[in-house]
């Protein structure tokens, strides 16, 4: 009994002194998607998309979020959603006081939405990089499940991640990353958390890819994003910006 108090206490006090070098600022996201209603098409919620930013203007709803809707493009099946919408806020308070004035006042705008969400997920996200060109009207973005190795943390993970874009940075990628974990409205038991990889141009994805290949692959950084977790199931879409944070 002793040796076991030893035991446990030398793994508390082991758990208690892990440091981490960097400190993650979460934000909270809501990834709608869903299928077109019949005889209408992505250009049919693009125009929607503009309505919604004087809908958001006019109630003066949502200044600090961005709003995004991807494409699928690269996928194991085109046929599964016609659209992705994203909404990004700051914190978890803006967004479901938010939520509450869009459900009491939204209904009859809402009604006009040319698509049928068919899944809408709330997730955590906590930002690695981002691109220093800013958005553009046509850009990138990758996610991909993972699922860390046995004895590593997400906190260490973060670390990992930020050490490799720092890297990344010096050899000239312009490439946005991020962690979303935590999600409400899909099943998590097959992975720990998704990871996105975007850039602002579709060009700036391809640079990045081979930016990778020439300057980053083989790297310590490179390997230690091996070492935490495996990651399956890429799926890449095509990026239009809708709304961006102070906009109005």
């Amino acid at each position: 009994m002793r040796y076991l108090t030893i035991f446990i206490l030398c793994i508390s006090t082991f758990l208690l002194s892990e440091e981490y070098e960097f400190e993650p600022v979460p934000n909270k996201a809501e990834y709608f998607s869903g299928k077109f209603n019949e005889g209408k098409t992505m250009q049919d919620l693009e125009n929607w998309a503009e309505e919604f930013v004087d809908w958001a203007e006019e109630n003066d709803w949502r200044k600090s979020s961005i709003t995004s809707i991807f494409t699928p493009f690269f996928n194991d099946d085109l046929s599964d959603v016609d659209y992705v919408w994203l909404n990004i806020l700051p914190n978890a308070t803006e967004q479901y006081s938010s939520l509450g004035y869009w459900l009491k006042n939204s209904s009859e705008f809402w009604a006009t939405m040319p698509a049928t969400n068919t899944r809408v997920v709330d997730v955590w996200q906590w930002p690695i990089s981002a691109p220093t060109s800013g958005p553009t009207d046509q850009g990138m973005v990758r996610f991909s499940r993972c699922k860390l190795k046995q004895g590593v943390t997400l906190r260490k993970a973060f670390d990992v991640y930020k050490r490799f874009a720092i890297k990344a940075r010096s050899t000239g990628d312009n490439m946005g990353r991020k962690i979303l974990f935590g999600p409400s409205g899909v099943d998590d038991s097959n992975f720990d958390y998704v990871y996105s990889l975007y850039a602002s141009t579709m060009g700036e994805f391809g640079e990045s890819a081979d930016n990778f290949m020439k300057n980053l692959a083989g790297t310590p950084e490179a390997d230690a994003l091996s070492d935490i977790s495996s990651c399956s199931n890429a799926r890449t879409y095509v990026v239009k910006n809708i709304k961006q944070a102070g906009q109005y």
